[in-house]
């Protein structure tokens, strides 16, 4: 710590002049939106805050990358952290960034709010006192609608999931407790990230199938629920997923294509709290546009680093006294109540929503919930933990019974997995 620093702090005083948040989010590529509604959501709350905390100034310094470029991520994080002198970063879009993120900022201890990449081993094998995050870990909504869709009377599924880690994690939930219960899955397809024709994929899902649980986000989610109906599987297929499947920044460009998708998230603008009442108006007068999910996930981010700075009196340079007011966080949020588990993941509810028609557009209605839901949902997180790891049951979930059906060699999705042993 610098000297000065030392020496005001003992004194019980503070070093002048504002707090600064480095915010790192993409720009470019197939979830340049979603980055773009976390940006905002964030920012909304520090507007509404007059960018002070307890007294003290809040900058908000924003860094703009490509989506999945890591290498990029990280030369932002360097700028923000070496030459900007950030005191905290927040924001990070996707999985693989954030992974690679993690390792400099923990180097360099600085505190980091994670507002939407959701990498199980964030929170989990791989945490650490400097990480938090203020939205999901990529399966903890994925259990509840595993065991959901089973209670529901479906038996027989196909996993179909974007093929990189958040997408083997976010299906692997769903596939994990949806087999606990005693169903089975038939199938699993992994098209790559950012493919713009999902026909072929779609043509070999197996007809006995009697659910095909999803996972997409951004333009690649648009594209995935428009060519769904349009091959006719909508009618016969039931399909269900995460709640990024239809966000609602999303959902007007699916229309009726999305109409009776079953997801599973921890928010939904059709929660009709006085909070989240408060928070779609502000975010729709501030950017003449509805909120979604990663606007709220920003919002909620923003909340989380206030908190922490009001029970430090604003001195984040106490970097002990804040982490221990971080991990303390107890939200009134737009999704209801947000707390942190002791691995720096929320505790909030999960809810199950259905697309439905109204008027003037579509919304994601809620019709059933699974609050206190943690990452780790029924099992303690030291039996959790000694379970295999989603990015390693890819290709094992599915049963004996899809070798009826294997692959062309000119197959475009290398990436698909038939046959293998049942997952314990």
């Amino acid at each position: 710590m610098n000297p000065v620093w030392r020496q005001l702090l003992s004194r019980g005083g503070r070093p002048d002049g504002p707090v600064r948040i480095g915010f790192i989010y993409p720009d470019r590529g197939p979830l340049a939106q979603a980055g773009s509604d976390m940006r905002d959501g964030f920012l909304l709350f520090w507007e509404e805050a007059r960018h002070t905390a307890t007294g003290r100034a809040v900058d908000i310094l924003l860094e703009t990358k490509a989506t999945n470029n890591a290498e990029e991520g990280l030369k932002k994080a360097q700028k923000l952290v070496e030459a900007d002198r950030v005191h905290l970063v927040g924001g990070i879009v996707s999985t693989a960034v954030a992974y690679v993120l993690r390792a400099y900022l923990v180097e360099h201890e600085i505190p980091t709010v994670i507002m939407n990449a959701g990498a199980d081993g964030l929170t989990q094998a791989h945490r650490s006192k400097y990480i938090f995050r203020s939205c999901f870990s990529n399966s903890d909504a994925s259990h509840p609608l595993g065991e959901w869709a089973y209670v529901r009377g479906y038996r027989r599924m196909v996993l179909i999931g974007s093929d990189h880690r958040g997408g083997h994690e976010q299906v692997g939930g769903i596939a994990r407790t949806f087999t606990k219960a005693g169903g089975q899955i038939l199938q699993e397809l992994y098209p790559p990230r950012g493919i713009r024709d999902f026909r072929r994929c779609l043509a070999q899902i197996r007809s006995d199938a009697d659910v095909a649980a999803v996972f997409f986000a951004g333009t690649d989610a648009i594209e995935f629920v428009r060519q769904y109906a349009e091959v006719g599987l909508k009618d016969r297929l039931p399909l269900i997923g995460k709640g990024h499947l239809i966000d609602d920044t999303i959902l007007p460009q699916q229309g009726e294509s999305a109409v009776g998708i079953v997801t599973a998230l921890h928010w939904s603008s059709a929660l009709d709290t006085p909070a989240n009442r408060r928070f779609l108006q502000a975010y729709l007068a501030r950017y003449q546009r509805p909120a979604g999910a990663y606007a709220e996930q920003g919002y909620v981010g923003a909340c989380m680093i206030a908190q922490a700075l009001e029970t430090v009196k604003g001195s984040v340079e106490h970097r002990r006294a804040f982490l221990r007011a971080l991990e303390a966080v107890e939200i009134d949020a737009p999704r209801g109540k947000v707390t942190l588990d002791a691995y720096h993941n929320p505790v909030h509810t999960i809810y199950i929503c259905r697309v439905d028609a109204c008027w003037p557009g579509y919304q994601n209605t809620p019709i059933a919930n699974y609050p206190n839901t943690s990452q780790f949902w029924k099992w303690s997180p030291e039996a959790y933990l000694a379970l295999p790891a989603y990015i390693d049951l890819r290709g094992r979930w599915a049963i004996e019974a899809s070798r009826m059906t294997p692959l062309r060699s000119a197959d475009p999705f290398p990436a698909v997995r038939e046959g293998a042993a049942r997952a314990p």
